[in-house]
């Protein structure tokens, strides 16, 4: 039987793993947010919509397990410490944003003319969505698992599936459209729900 104390030493909550994961992850916000401004550029039509909800799905279940995956999370302060990995994230794509993203003029700043010229009104519930993601799924994370293996690999593709089932659903049984931004909300619902359902199979 695995003490607590050995489970506790196999989560990785060092310097170099919560800044360098946030590092890391910022960087493939900003490389997810490019791909998706470019491509919206050069497709059109369903195909277009298509490719960018897989992006979207894509770029979702990253934040959300990427920070699992490095930080290992068992116990409930190595999951706040992957939602801190999220955040940074977060605030390392927002400097990427600024200083290269927005000179170069990828896409139109709605939201900032919406908020008089200023996008700091709505940057930080990006900053609160990352980290939200990446607490969630650090507690899938640290449901699934056993003590010395990680269990992302049944659950990246459960939350997913429950994601599509979510949009589907969305999409047939109200007036909401096939759409990004709905596959975005059904993921979203997906990996809320995701957790008492870890919790429930834990427990078998």
């Amino acid at each position: 039987m695995t003490s607590v104390a050995q489970t506790a030493g196999m989560e990785r909550t060092d310097v170099r793993t919560i800044v360098g994961g946030g590092i890391k992850l910022g960087i493939l916000m900003a490389v997810g947010v490019t791909a998706f401004a470019l491509l919206s550029r050069v497709m059109t039509g369903l195909a277009e919509t298509v490719v960018q909800s897989l992006l979207v799905l894509v770029g979702a279940a990253l934040c959300s397990f990427l920070p699992a995956l490095w930080v290992r999370p068992r116990s409930t302060d190595a999951i706040a410490w992957a939602a801190l990995v999220g955040l940074l994230g977060a605030l390392a794509f927002t400097v990427l944003d600024i200083v290269l993203l927005r000179p170069l003029a990828l896409y139109h700043w709605t939201w900032d003319q919406i908020g008089g010229g200023s996008g700091f009104w709505y940057i930080p519930v990006w900053w609160i969505l990352a980290a939200l993601l990446a607490w969630l799924g650090g507690w899938i994370e640290a449901l699934s698992a056993g003590a010395r293996e990680s269990a992302l690999l049944k659950t990246v593709p459960g939350t997913v599936g429950i994601a599509l089932m979510v949009t589907a659903l969305l999409v047939l049984a109200t007036p909401a459209p096939f759409h990004a931004a709905v596959v975005a909300l059904a993921y979203g619902v997906a990996l809320v729900l995701h957790v008492p359902l870890a919790a429930v199979l834990a427990r078998r």
